[in-house]
């Protein structure tokens, strides 16, 4: 902890000599690393990881005021290119035309990759197809599967529905440009409001599907978890439970479970202020160590990834 500490006092010292060498602006923002008052935009699947994030960091920094909105991923990033904010908490990077738009703003963006997540396959407790291999999952989100018996034969569940969370989050997004065929989707998948919609809906109707974030699900009270399962992923077909995961940071460390993706801080704060400041925060021992306590991935545990990179939107 106390190397934690002298890292941070090290890294503000840093940031603090950068801002002084600035020209000055007659910039709206008069935060310092380490104190004022900002807002935060955050993908609201992580919610539950930002808001312990921020409750530990204005513990160190009582002068830190910072007041985080929750909404989806798309809505974070259009509020960071219009300089309402200048932290989102996303999972991907700006594409090329968002650049463009803030750098309209002569704002330069800094990208910062603290965790990694999981996408969450969530069922109703009276499924019993809690194995699906990849192969089968790509063939319901193309429509060549539409029933739960061409999966089970005895099964009587009817249709499948799979549920994501809106139509502007990056759930959503990732179905599309990483597990489907985007040409090819099915009409059976529906967006609602937000990721508890998802998981009321899947608690009611045994026949769904539903996609969420690790942290989404980890945040979930136990008495609700105890109303849905997760199903078990396997690469090979027919799935079997020796060869199935499930999207714990202990399988996604191991590249066993095959739906992650990476969650960054987009920053467009020149004046390495307060914003800057739960940034460097977030990298660091304190803040790793409750991304662990979240269930989600660090960026500092050994692993060899690669980080997809899209550059537009999947229409």
């Amino acid at each position: 902890m106390k190397q934690a500490i002298k890292i941070y006092i090290v890294l503000i010292f840093i940031l603090s000599v950068v801002s002084c060498k600035q020209k000055e602006t007659t910039d709206k923002w008069d935060d310092t690393i380490h104190s004022g008052i900002i807002s935060i935009a955050c993908d609201e699947n992580f919610k539950s990881l930002m808001e312990k994030e921020i409750q530990v960091f204005e513990g160190h920094f009582p002068e830190a005021v910072i007041f985080p909105i929750y909404t989806s991923e798309t809505e974070a990033i259009r509020l960071l290119i219009a300089d309402s904010v200048r932290f989102a908490l996303t999972t991907r990077d700006l594409y090329a035309k968002e650049k463009q738009d803030l750098d309209s703003l002569k704002l330069t963006l800094r990208k910062q990759l603290i965790a990694f997540d999981g996408i969450a396959l969530i069922i109703n407790t009276l499924n019993n197809d809690s194995l699906m291999s990849i192969p089968q999952l790509k063939r319901i989100l193309s429509g060549e599967i539409t029933e739960w018996s061409q999966i089970r034969p005895s099964s009587s569940l009817g249709a499948v529905r799979l549920l994501v969370d809106s139509k502007e989050s990056g759930v959503l997004r990732y179905v599309m440009d990483s597990i489907a065929d985007k040409n090819r989707l099915t009409a059976n998948i529906y967006s609602l409001k937000n990721c508890t919609e998802v998981i009321d809906k899947v608690c009611k109707m045994p026949n769904t599907i539903g996609f969420i974030s690790l942290n989404a699900l980890n945040a979930l009270p136990e008495a609700t978890q105890q109303k849905i399962r997760l199903l078990r992923l396997s690469e090979n077909e027919p799935a079997t439970l020796n060869h199935s995961y499930l999207p714990y940071a202990g399988d996604l460390m191991q590249e066993n479970y095959p739906f992650w993706r990476p969650i960054y801080v987009l920053l467009s704060d020149p004046k390495s202020g307060l914003s800057s400041g739960l940034s460097v925060f977030l990298g660091l021992q304190v803040g790793q160590k409750i991304i662990m306590q979240e269930g989600l991935l660090p960026v500092t545990a050994p692993q060899n990834r690669e980080v997809r990179v899209i550059d537009a939107y999947p229409k």
